[in-house]
């Protein structure tokens, strides 16, 4: 069964490649649960693409704090995600459609892939 993924950050991946995707458990108190939620790891999936080593992330996913810096001075992100980030579940598919749309408004890049889950 395909599986239609969003990603509120460009991730370019080629059709056919091998990807791992790992999504993030909502630690938040149940009495926290309300309100804004986007800046939570939980709601962005990361994408690594095994057929290139090319791993992609939001910023969430490399800092605790706030989405900082500017556009002239480029953040010291970590290769890899935050280790006290909750795994909930990691899955492997093979890319089938990939899709990048300029955001206008945000002036960003979101990304939609159409994976076909792989077993492991």
């Amino acid at each position: 069964m395909s599986v239609k993924l969003s990603l509120n950050y460009p991730a370019p991946l080629p059709i056919g490649h091998l990807v791992e995707v790992t999504e993030y458990a909502d630690t938040r108190p149940e009495k926290r649960r309300k309100g804004f939620d986007m800046s939570e790891a939980f709601r962005h999936p990361v994408v690594a693409d095994l057929d290139t080593g090319i791993r992609y992330m939001n910023h969430v996913h490399a800092r605790a704090y706030g989405n900082g810096g500017n556009t002239f001075t480029a953040n010291d992100y970590p290769f890899t995600p935050r280790a006290n980030l909750v795994v909930s579940r990691v899955f492997r598919a093979r890319v089938a459609a990939c899709t990048l749309v300029f955001v206008e408004g945000l002036s960003v890049q979101h990304t939609m892939l159409l994976l076909e889950p792989v077993e492991t």
